[in-house]
């Protein structure tokens, strides 16, 4: 565990200094939910995702907003009345990526990312085992915010994270999003 506890500490230290040394700071939180797949040592399972995230501009960043967030991605059947199954296969990890925006007319926007990703690779009962990647995101959709950018933003989007050692874990996400700056 000591592993995930040190990329979030860096985040949360970045995102510290920068409220004190920028004035403009602007500090977003929103999630997703969604349908997709996951994949370990196994064939693809389709799954219900989920997902959580925190997002602030920095300094260091202009045109990039750095976006924590952590995913979870569990077997469909776990959701399904009248299921008896003992195991439900399921991924969860933490990413941390750049987001950038495109703003189109009548607030439609368009947004990508692209960042580090550890996931938890939980698709056997016998499997716990921590493998290290990229994710890439697209999304689009309404921006609701006024001028002084707060306010909601709701749009769909995709997500895929693939892991490069150990169970060569990746997911996939097609969902909703919703995201709500101060």
């Amino acid at each position: 565990m000591k592993t995930v506890s040190i990329p979030i500490k860096i985040t949360l230290i970045v995102f510290l200094l920068t409220s004190f040394s920028f004035a403009q700071m602007r500090v977003g939180a929103g999630g997703f939910l969604g349908g997709g797949t996951i994949k370990g040592q196994s064939l693809s399972i389709g799954t219900f995702t989920a997902s959580a995230f925190l997002e602030t501009n920095t300094v260091l960043f202009l045109e990039v907003t750095p976006r924590l967030s952590i995913i979870y991605a569990r077997d469909f059947d776990a959701i399904l009345p009248n299921t008896r199954k003992p195991y439900y296969p399921y991924l969860w990890g933490i990413s941390l990526k750049g987001i950038t925006t495109q703003y189109f007319e009548n607030h439609i926007f368009l947004e990508e990312g692209f960042g580090l990703l550890t996931l938890n690779d939980r698709t056997f009962s016998d499997t716990n085992s921590w493998s290290y990647g990229v994710v890439l995101s697209l999304s689009g959709g309404w921006d609701l915010r006024g001028f002084n950018l707060e306010g909601f933003k709701v749009g769909a989007g995709i997500e895929y994270g693939i892991t490069f050692n150990n169970t060569l874990a990746q997911y996939s996400s097609f969902h909703f999003y919703l995201n709500y700056s101060i």
